[in-house]
């Protein structure tokens, strides 16, 4: 039996911080682990690295080991499947922004105000 998309959907993103793990990704990912943990103010590095292996699971996100550099260095992309969800995410985000007063500037996709959170 399949189960509902919208619940399937939910059940992923609905979790604490996924979202905002997954515009960091975009946005800082290729810079590593603890580049995204500084942005994030909030996040204990348990969290956010079990955020970040849900998400390579989900195919959402692909983590990469920089060999080239000493120390060694992973880093972070969204896959195809993690840009179109991305792009979901950003028109979320606009919706929000501008249907809710001082909101302004959160529809852009560098805002960083939920990093704060």
């Amino acid at each position: 039996m399949h189960k509902c998309p919208v619940f399937e959907v939910a059940g992923l993103l609905g979790k604490r911080w996924t979202i905002v793990v997954i515009q960091e990704i975009a946005l800082n990912g290729a810079k590593g682990f603890n580049a995204m943990r500084s942005r994030m103010a909030k996040i204990s590095p348990k969290l956010l690295s079990a955020r970040l292996k849900e998400l390579e699971k989900a195919g959402i996100a692909e983590r990469k080991v920089v060999a080239d550099e000493m120390p060694l260095r992973t880093s972070y992309t969204l896959t195809e499947k993690g840009k179109e969800l991305g792009r979901i995410i950003t028109e979320l985000r606009k919706w929000q922004a501008r249907h809710n007063p001082g909101m302004e500037g959160c529809e852009r996709k560098e805002c960083v105000s939920c990093h704060l959170y």
